[in-house]
């Protein structure tokens, strides 16, 4: 063999060993993609159930911002309370939705938590209002007109895709000051949450925002002490900076928000639908922050574990868990070299077409067995609500 030869698959074979070594030693993960995979759309049904069972008198939705059956996985594998079953395990049903948008396999915030507030499936950015623009009425809408309480509870900016989709109807979902005053405009009684990038492009400052809010609501100080007497029904915000509401170690946390809103809910002597929201999760996977994700799990369980203790001594509310859809491909995956513990797997920073979890438990739980869309679970929730209106004098 001519000498340069030999020095050609020398090189080659060094840099071969040397690639190894560098994947094994710093944990790269390689992933390779295969070639397109055909999209297969499927029927969409835009119509109403006719619910002739048990109705819950209280509905509270939890979702989990980009929370994948990966990122459950990893909470049931590793935040296990020892020799105690795990809190997923409190659920009668425990099944999966696909969350695509009506444009294709992927989805975001927007469109996702629109299926989920109006039983309508919806475009990328679309908030409260169909593909063609078309205003559509969300469950909140219905729950006010038959004299329901509704409140809303997030870790996130209350003008965010989500608690968007609950209460406003814009196709800008970049226009915070048009959703404020949307919200402030509502017949919402409770919005607790943050504000985020105040006095940049179409979000007001701070001083504004709250101007806002004021036409509605009692504004809380972040002692979140509610209001005496003849003050007790009204409407109640309080609002929190940036990133202030972060996982259990933050002041105040989303345990402790959701804790006052269940209390002041409770306290208005009339049925209820709350959505508490936990964005963390999509936030740390945007950008495979481990660490983030694994802090994350830990206030969304004791949440939850909040969430089910109330509905169980109530014993007339309904509980939905789920996801608006999966951010980062995210796998908890053997560590072989410190085995039995576990490694996270990231596959991408982005948005995926994976299926996500939906939960449920009390009265109406056993509707959401055959669910296989996202936009099923407005349906039903709509369909869930008492259709008389309650008097409550």
């Amino acid at each position: 063999m001519k000498a340069w030869k030999k020095t050609s698959l020398l090189t080659t074979a060094i840099l071969i060993v040397l690639l190894f070594a560098f994947i094994y030693l710093f944990k790269v993960n390689l992933s390779f993609t295969s070639s397109d995979i055909e999209f297969t759309p499927n029927t969409i049904t835009n119509e109403i159930p006719s619910y002739q069972g048990e109705h819950p008198k209280n509905i509270i939705i939890f979702i989990v911002d980009g929370m994948g059956f990966g990122h459950l996985s990893l909470a049931i594998q590793t935040q296990r309370p020892e020799n105690s079953p795990t809190i997923w395990e409190d659920f009668d049903v425990r099944g999966w939705h696909d969350p695509r948008s009506i444009y294709g396999s992927i989805t975001d915030s927007e469109a996702s938590a629109t299926a989920m507030a109006t039983g309508v499936s919806t475009n990328f950015g679309h908030i409260g209002i169909d593909k063609e623009g078309k205003v559509l009425t969300n469950l909140f809408e219905e729950a006010s007109a038959l004299n329901y309480s509704t409140g809303i509870v997030t870790d996130s900016y209350i003008w965010d895709g989500t608690p968007a989709a609950f209460v406003a109807h814009t196709r800008n979902e970049d226009d915070a000051r048009d959703i404020l005053t949307q919200i402030a405009s509502s017949e919402l009684d409770l919005i607790f949450g943050e504000l985020e990038d105040v006095g940049e492009d179409d979000v007001p400052e701070v001083d504004e925002s709250i101007a806002i809010l004021k036409k509605r609501f009692f504004h809380l100080g972040k002692d979140l002490k509610l209001p005496d007497g003849n003050k007790y029904n009204q409407p109640v915000a309080v609002i929190f900076e940036e990133d202030e509401i972060q996982d259990l170690n933050s002041t105040p946390n989303l345990p402790k928000l959701t804790e006052v809103a269940l209390k002041y809910m409770g306290a208005q002597n009339k049925p209820f639908a709350l959505l508490v929201e936990c964005e963390e999760l999509d936030s740390a996977s945007h950008e495979n922050d481990s660490e983030r994700v694994i802090n994350g799990l830990k206030s969304i369980q004791e949440t939850l574990a909040l969430v089910l203790d109330f509905a169980k001594t109530n014993g007339e509310t309904l509980v939905v868990f789920t996801s608006d859809h999966e951010t980062g491909g995210l796998a908890a995956a053997s560590d072989f070299g410190n085995y039995p513990n576990l490694q996270i797997r990231w596959s991408t920073k982005s948005h995926t077409a994976a299926v996500v979890p939906l939960f449920a438990v009390g009265p109406g739980a056993q509707n959401f067995v055959n669910v296989q869309r996202n936009y099923e679970i407005g349906q039903l929730l709509k369909s869930l609500l008492v259709q008389e209106k309650i008097d409550t004098d």
